[in-house]
């Protein structure tokens, strides 16, 4: 009698090594290294786009819907935790912020496809699908004490219903604080009276602000809502329900021509360029309660973007190992020349940062001593999940107004 031949994929699998089983390998050090090592490799550099006009990357981002007014005083994208003196320094604990590290291609495309491929799968198993998010931004004073910067930041929850009669909520203002950001910045602020009303030297759209400074005992948190029947969230100028979001395509071509039909849109959007605003958009589908096949067109949307490189390894402002990707610089008129960033985890394609990085600093920001490699803003995600608890608090008040262009 013949003998049955063996089942050659069986073989191989109770031969392989069990450190090197697939299941073992998702999400672990190893994972990590063989996408550094992938990102290693020499490939040909992509050309690079031409700047065309000042960015305002972070200024608007995926909001809820009826948050645009409430959110106005918030500079979303943000910059860094801890105590005063060490907000708004330097993050990146490997490469230089200012280019990318030796050995590692200019193109990044390459290392955020294999992000994409590796994205986790998380089923959608709750009434809620709850964001966290910690944010800082840096300011520029101008007056009563020019030539210091402050830290301003909070802590922020998004909590999208997606289930009939679940209410969508916003908790922000948590640990909020503003405060002088580096030692020096508090010895010259404390040797001119200590005063709480400041100035910053120039606003988003060049104009003049006021900033208290202020500690997060002094601020409580606001809970509102942020749903409109059952429109969830904003996406450019429109405002979408939960099943629009799940039914936006996960095909990355596709959803590149949904972004370009928003794009189009969204005349009175602050980012008009349109590979900037692309980037906003994309990244902050990640963070929506979008299908994981969504997430992973996002990334490829933007490994697709002309001139983005990849920075190597690099640390997020709460200490998170990921791989860095970042757009060329372009001009702001308050901190000189800055390039947008992302951090993902490379293991699992979560999303863990994004920030606005000093290349060249401008005169003002300077002599307020920001230098090349600061980080002026950021965003860190720090949970996203399905749950079916809802935060804690009642909502104090209702924002008011909408999103331009809400439907």
């Amino acid at each position: 009698m013949a003998r049955k031949r063996p089942d050659v994929m069986e073989t191989l699998a109770k031969a392989r090594p069990e450190e090197l089983d697939p299941a073992r390998l998702a999400g672990s050090d190893r994972a990590r290294d063989d996408l550094l090592t992938i990102m290693s490799g020499p490939r040909e550099t992509r050309g690079t786009r031409a700047a065309s006009g000042p960015p305002v990357f972070g200024r608007r981002w995926v909001l809820p819907v009826a948050a645009t007014a409430v959110a106005a005083a918030v500079v979303v994208g943000t910059l860094a935790e801890g105590t005063s003196g060490s907000e708004g320094t330097r993050t990146s604990a490997g490469p230089s912020a200012t280019g990318a590290p030796a050995g590692t291609p200019a193109d990044g495309r390459l290392a955020l496809l294999t992000v994409a491929a590796r994205l986790d799968r998380t089923a959608n198993a709750g009434a809620y699908w709850q964001v966290t998010t910690r944010s800082a931004s840096v300011g520029v004073i101008a007056e009563p004490v020019p030539g210091i910067s402050v830290v301003t930041a909070e802590t922020q929850r998004y909590s999208y219903g997606v289930k009939s009669g679940a209410r969508s909520v916003w908790v922000s203002g948590i640990d909020a604080s503003t405060q002088p950001r580096t030692a020096r910045d508090r010895q010259r602020w404390e040797a001119a009276g200590s005063p709480k009303e400041l100035t910053l030297a120039t606003g988003p759209s060049g104009g003049r602000l006021g900033v208290r400074i202020e500690t997060a005992r002094e601020n409580t948190p606001t809970t509102a809502t942020i749903s409109s029947g059952d429109r969830i969230a904003a996406l450019g100028a429109r405002n979408v329900t939960y099943a629009d979001l799940r039914e936006l395509p996960g095909d990355p071509a596709k959803l590149k021509r949904v972004l370009a039909d928003l794009h189009a849109q969204d005349r009175d959007g602050e980012t008009s360029d349109r590979t900037e605003w692309t980037w906003q958009q994309a990244a902050n589908l990640i963070r929506l309660p979008v299908g994981d096949d969504v997430r992973a067109a996002a990334y490829r949307v933007i490994a697709d973007l002309p001139g983005i490189v990849s920075l190597g390894e690099v640390t997020d402002p709460t200490g998170r190992k990921g791989a860095g990707f970042a757009l060329p610089a372009t001009g702001t008129p308050d901190y000189g020349s800055v390039r947008p960033e992302l951090i993902v985890d490379p293991g699992t394609g979560a999303l863990l940062a994004e920030r606005r990085t000093v290349v060249k600093p401008s005169a003002a920001a300077a002599a307020a001593g920001i230098t090349a490699g600061t980080p002026v803003d950021y965003t860190v995600t720090v949970e996203a999940k399905w749950t079916d608890d809802q935060p804690t608090g009642q909502p104090t008040g209702q924002p008011t107004g909408q999103p331009t262009g809400a439907r």
